[in-house]
């Protein structure tokens, strides 16, 4: 029956993943006194699972950081993959779905994962409970998982009306409802494992990749430009460029766009409801190792500025919360 139902769920799981298919669009267990971290390192093992482009980033950040880093992929996906990552030199996995032993055998490998999907869907309860199994999930120290701003505050008509006329991507708090479950299934699946929680809230998604000259090549390559092109240039370029400021806030505590919404769908400035791809990226990789981050959750918010945050930034946001 075990071997019955794992099977089942990897191919369930393949199913979930060519949901994966890109659109072209406008860290043993803890101790409850000592909050566990994993620290990058070689022998350090993260497992990204999720879909859309925050995925592959997170994946990129977390091989760049130093950690040993696998990402789940739906079948003939992998090319595309590997050319928004674009980089060979990344201590960096592709695994397919249908690959059922690579999969497992990395299962029980794994130390942290992060969870993220790009769209306004959640990660199926069904995959989080087969990863993040105790019987076969024996490493795990850290789940880092991407929500929502789910407050409603400075939601509402002009919010809705804006995904419908001005960007598909807008979060407009309509499936606050599942990401609430969601939440629910990532903190019941991390203590089963003895694991601690991080939830990353984000706002609508924009930008993600490596900007105009000069380049940085820690993000997504310029083929995410070339993914999300609806004009001659690219919004999304455009924001990468001024905003890649970040701001943090403990708790689920930052707005949407209010009325201004219909205006700033597709803004290249940092307006409020906002979140950079980029940002929660970073956040997602850079909590695993951060002990105060454990069991909590925050957002991240736009800031303008041409330059992302430093090392030495990160720790202040971070450790400030």
């Amino acid at each position: 029956r075990m071997m019955f139902f794992a099977a089942f769920i990897l191919s369930y799981l393949t199913l979930l993943c060519d949901a994966f298919v890109f659109t072209q669009v406008g860290f043993g267990a803890s101790s409850k006194l000592e909050m566990a971290v994993v620290p990058p390192s070689e022998s350090s093992t993260v497992g990204v699972v999720g879909r859309g482009f925050i995925s592959v980033l997170s994946a990129k950040l977390a091989a760049k950081a130093g950690y040993k880093t696998w990402i789940l992929a739906p079948p003939g996906q992998s090319d595309t993959m590997l050319s928004l990552i674009d980089d060979d030199s990344l201590n960096l996995e592709i695994v397919e779905a249908t690959d059922s032993d690579r999969v497992a055998s990395n299962i029980a490998e794994t130390d942290a994962y992060i969870i993220a999907v790009d769209d306004d869907s959640t990660m199926d309860e069904a995959v989080i409970n087969y990863i993040l199994n105790p019987e076969t999930s024996k490493k795990v120290k850290r789940v880092t998982a991407m929500s929502r701003n789910l407050n409603g505050a400075d939601m509402g008509f002009f919010v809705k009306a804006s995904k419908m006329s001005a960007n598909a991507e807008v979060w407009d708090n309509s499936k606050a409802n599942d990401f609430k479950k969601f939440e629910d299934v990532i903190k019941r699946q991390t203590s089963a494992v003895g694991g601690d929680y991080t939830i990353v809230r984000a706002g609508t998604l924009k930008g993600g990749a490596c900007g105009e000259e000069p380049l940085l090549p820690q993000y997504l390559s310029k083929k995410f430009y070339e993914m999300t092109k609806k004009d001659i240039i690219t919004w999304q370029l455009l924001f990468d460029c001024n905003v890649r400021g970040v701001k943090v806030a403990k708790g689920d505590v930052l707005p949407g766009p209010g009325n201004k919404a219909i205006f700033t769908a597709t803004s290249t400035e940092a307006c409020p409801g906002d979140s950079s791809r980029c940002g929660i990226a970073e956040a997602l990789v850079r909590s695993i190792s951060f002990e105060n981050t454990a069991n909590m959750d925050f957002g991240i918010g736009t800031e303008e500025g041409r330059e992302p945050p430093s090392d030495e930034e990160w720790q202040k946001l971070l450790g400030s919360l």
